[in-house]
């Protein structure tokens, strides 16, 4: 989890934008102000404030709704 969270990162810090509205499993997650990545087997959603920051963590096959 930690590599993919460092991946993530990194990935936010070089494209803050280029993050996806909703996880795709979930279009009903969609918030203003919040990004969604997939970094390996986990969901990332991050705030879009400057500067970005990664806000959650969820494993690929939990009910991120049910945890949000």
């Amino acid at each position: 989890m930690m590599a993919a969270v460092e991946a993530a990162k990194q990935r936010i810090a070089d494209a803050p934008a280029a993050g996806l509205p909703a996880p795709r499993p979930y279009p009903q997650l969609k918030k203003p102000g919040r990004l969604w990545l997939k970094q390996g087997r986990y969901w990332i959603s991050y705030s879009i404030s400057d500067p970005p920051a990664i806000t959650g963590v969820f494993f690929e096959t939990v009910d991120i709704p049910g945890w949000l």
